[in-house]
């Protein structure tokens, strides 16, 4: 849907990719001009013609009229989501559940009853809430100011996600499996991405678990099916137009610590084909395998018209050419998402907008465009979810309505008018606008399957999903097109521009090329002509990340603000992630011979779509298993053979482990290693976890390199116990997260255990007990071990928010280096000098560890403002092939 400024209007031909992805306009933030446009409710909340629109066109049943349109009124509710694992997210809901939500309960402010959160009913297990209580109680009423404190406090920790109630609904019906590999082609500002991480990682906390037993057993054999190490074998590849909104990702995303996950900034309709393996023969040749997805969410840009509860400007603006000037670019999207897609597996579409033009059909229109039934199919979910109120899709005949009022049931209809022949002469008329079900029954596309959302069903925003299964191979030749208007290309025409039509040539293909000398590792996705192909070596590759006897398949955006990162955030992350480049190489041109030298080359510094170089962040450099710095490592942590120790990357073209050592899964690495020289035409962004972090040490001894805190439970079950330190009481964890640099000997119940272990870091293990002053569930925590202190390496905001969820502890963290500088006060002066040189390190480590925080904080508040509150639509002239400047994601 369309995003653009807030509350104004976007700039024209700002739209993702040329207004061929969708997104938000390069225009200013307008916040601070807010006040002029008043509270919600002075906004005028009139619009004629988008009244008679859903009124006169049959859309809402005229029973449920008053209800609908008196709903859309009506203020939005907050709702919100528990992140993350099964186990994390538990605690933090119970934490909700018995902390807060009794208080909240039968609670009367200012003589009205005030409704506590209640569950969301539909969402699976409970872990979605939503309430509807103005700011003014929050900030008032006591019980809700501390249900406040602690919403801001586990959503600036990453484990609650702000998101709209139907936007969680597309991720759940796609079915992931920890085997897939996904495309989210539209994904910032990421909610939906978040949500499909988790699915692709559930039930794995065991299963990691289980597999380090067994491997410390010496059962290296066992392995549970679709999983490596206990972990999921498949990816999410997260993608957005836009440079800086795909960043946006990489904050959204880091929070659930996947190294499952690549993060592309690409044009969803003509999104890249990428190499997934390179096979070599005994004559020479080699073959590319292109990686076909099993699942896909295409959550595109729309009109946002489902959105008028939190978007003012749907009131002011709406008009009905908003739809379709948006309807080629959605068909576009779609069918580039099925051509992606392996026989077998499933794509989601939706929008949150309620048109039929962007629905209905788009669905159709992609599905007759990609060769009709006997290639893809809609997937009646009418059994999933029952809860979900939902009402079937249009099967058909629904009216187009221009932008003067004029209603125009048939496409010749509006050939008829002076309207119609406007925009039929600038070729902007289309006939996939409008469907009308064939007399074969056969050869229906049965829309009725797909689901509408309306406002008024269960107090949400409107909505529209999808389900479609790809039953067969979609050949260039398959994707049908009739002419529009004499000389005006079809939406499926479209799609086969200049830059894509080779890949849709050979997006179904596995090619064999001849080279003299094979290269070892050729790179580049974009495919050489088609004269390199033989017939009877085309064939459909399949995923080599999957358990052996699975199934092939499962057996049965929106408005956003444009967000400006501030000057701050960057200089902050630039310091934090800088490592050296050298001189980029220049980019070979996209020839056989650029394949050929591939292997021998090192990888040019690709530019951004703004024109430059992204610092060395595109790098990818993956470091040799016995590389010396990760030997020093192993030998450190005392890490198993068994793990894996292939997948550790750096992220400078010189392949130099100067900062950060990040960590992948085998799938990741695999598609980064074969496509990100400069002849590919992906464009990637972010992949892995941060697994280590050099640090300046000034004993010898100490390794330099930590554990970050979000790769420790990666890698703690593959670790020895000679870095680790246990605990179970809750006293021990209070003291270690309320006070910074506590005294080695100032916590009784690990004294002994840190007394004995040499400095760095290393691994607090708090283990569960019975008892009051015990713990239910397990935890893991990073610490440093100076000469004389221990400190959590944990920023003071996560810090707080455990204090909080745990103790309920509000009060502010303690430093002790004051007094610790004071005890030391009576040592001789070599001493003295000796340990303010030693604990110089664990200042260092705990200064480096808030400033990862304070910079990763600066782009999360810029996410939050995205996802809250940036909500536009632009008007756009019915004669210009203009996308609605950018589409509202709730």
């Amino acid at each position: 849907m369309a995003r653009g400024k807030k509350f104004g209007r976007g700039r024209k031909g700002g739209n993702r990719g040329g207004n061929r992805a969708g997104g938000r306009s390069e225009g200013k933030d307008d916040r601070d001009n807010n006040e002029k446009w008043g509270t919600y409710k002075e906004i005028v909340q009139e619009n004629e013609i988008f009244e008679k629109y859903y009124k006169e066109g049959g859309l809402i049943p005229e029973n449920e009229w008053e209800e609908f349109w008196g709903t859309l009124k009506k203020q939005l509710p907050t709702t919100f989501r528990f992140t993350g694992s099964k186990g994390h997210a538990d605690n933090v809901l119970a934490t909700l559940k018995d902390v807060h939500i009794p208080h909240l309960k039968g609670l009367t402010w200012d003589g009205e009853q005030v409704e506590a959160p209640e569950p969301i009913a539909w969402y699976p297990e409970g872990r979605a809430y939503k309430f509807n209580v103005g700011k003014s109680t929050i900030r008032r009423c006591p019980p809700f100011k501390s249900f406040q404190r602690f919403l801001v406090a586990e959503t600036s920790c990453g484990n609650i996600s702000r998101q709209e109630e139907v936007s969680m609904i597309p991720p759940l019906f796609l079915d992931v499996q920890p085997w897939h590999a996904v495309l989210d082609m539209c994904a910032a500002p990421g909610s939906k991405t978040a949500q499909l991480m988790e699915l692709l990682h559930a039930g794995e906390e065991a299963a990691i678990e289980e597999a380090a037993r067994q491997h410390a057993a010496g059962n290296t054999g066992f392995e549970p099916k679709g999983l490596d190490h206990g972990r999921a074998t498949g990816l999410i590849v997260a993608n957005d137009v836009e440079y800086k909104r795909a960043h946006m990702l990489v904050h959204q995303t880091k929070r659930l610590n996947s190294p499952n996950i690549i993060i592309t900034n690409n044009d969803a309709t003509s999104y890249p084909s990428m190499i997934e393996n390179i096979l070599h023969r005994p004559d020479g040749s080699w073959k590319r395998e292109f990686l076909k997805f099993d699942r896909v969410l295409a959550d595109v840009p729309c009109s946002g018209d489902g959105t008028p509860r939190k978007n003012y400007n749907v009131w002011k603006d709406w008009k009905p050419n908003g739809a379709m000037n948006l309807h080629a670019t959605q068909v576009k999207i779609l069918i580039r998402g099925l051509q992606l897609l392996k026989p077998g597996g499933r794509i989601v579409y939706s929008t949150c907008s309620m048109n039929p033009i962007e629905n209905e059909a788009v669905v159709a229109a992609a599905i007759e465009r990609c060769g009709g039934a006997d290639k893809v199919q809609l997937v009646d979910v009418s059994d999933q979810m029952p809860e979900l109120k939902r009402i079937p899709g249009l099967k058909g005949g629904w009216k187009v309505m221009s932008n003067q009022g004029e209603w125009w049931n048939t496409y010749e209809d509006a050939l008829a008018s002076e309207t119609g022949k406007k925009l039929a002469d600038n070729n902007k008329l289309w006939k996939s606008w409008w469907y009308t079900a064939p007399e074969e029954e056969e050869k229906r596309v049965l829309l009725e399957r797909t689901l509408r959302i309306y406002p008024h069903l269960q107090d949400t925003g409107g909505f529209y999903v999808a389900v479609l299964e790809k039953k067969a191979d979609i050949k260039v030749g398959d994707i049908r097109a009739s002419t529009a208007t004499s000389g005006a290309a079809t939406p499926a025409e479209e799609v086969k521009t200049e830059e894509t039509t080779e890949e849709i040539k050979t997006e179904e293909t596995t090619e064999v090329i001849k080279t003299e000398a094979a290269p070892e590792a050729p790179a580049p996705t974009a495919a050489p002509a088609l004269a390199h192909l033989k017939k009877e070596d085309i064939h459909t590759p399949t995923h080599h990340h999957g358990p052996p006897d699975a199934p092939p398949h499962s057996p049965k955006k929106r408005h956003l603000e444009p967000v400006e990162v501030s000057p701050e955030a960057i200089a902050k992350r630039v310091k934090l992630e800088k490592e050296s480049s050298p001189t980029p190489t220049p980019a070979p041109h996209n020839t056989e011979k650029a394949l050929e030298k591939a292997a021998d080359t090192k990888p040019a510094q690709k530019q951004n779509n703004r024109g430059g170089t992204n610092g060395g962040e595109e790098h990818f450099v993956y470091l040799a298993p016995d590389h010396e710095v990760l030997k020093e490592i192993y030998e450190f942590y005392h890490i198993s053979p068994a793990f894996p120790r292939d997948r550790f990357l750096v992220r400078n073209a010189e392949g130099n482990p100067t900062r950060s050592i990040y960590y992948t899964c085998s799938l990741a690495r695999s598609i980064l290693t074969h496509n990100t020289s400069a002849a590919s035409s992906a464009k990637f962004i972010h992949s892995g976890v941060k697994m280590f972090v050099k640090q300046d040490v000034q004993d010898p001894s100490t390794c330099r390199w930590r554990i970050q805190n979000e790769g420790m439970p990666i890698l703690v079950g593959w670790m020895g116990d000679e870095r680790t330190i246990t605990a179970t009481k809750r006293e021990t964890v209070h003291t270690l997260l309320k006070e910074l640099f506590c005294k080695e000997t100032g916590v009784e119940e690990i004294k002994d255990r840190v007394l004995s272990i040499g400095m760095g870091c290393c691994v607090l293990k708090v283990l569960p007990t019975e008892g009051e002053d015990g713990f239910k569930d397990a935890m893991i925590l990073p610490l440093w071990k100076s000469r004389h202190t221990i400190n959590l390496m944990l920023p003071k905001e996560e810090r707080k928010a455990m204090l909080a969820r745990i103790f309920q502890d509000y009060s502010e963290i303690l430093d002790s280096t004051g007094k610790n500088k004071q005890d030391k006060k009576d040592a001789e002066a070599t001493e003295v000098k000796a340990e303010g040189e030693v604990e110089a390190d664990a200042v260092e480590v705990l200064k480096e560890v808030e400033q990862e925080a304070a910079a990763d904080a600066d782009s999360d508040a810029e996410v939050a403002v995205a996802e809250e509150e940036g909500f536009v639509i632009v008007d756009a002239p019915e004669t210009t092939d203009v996308a609605m400047e950018d589409a509202q994601k709730p």
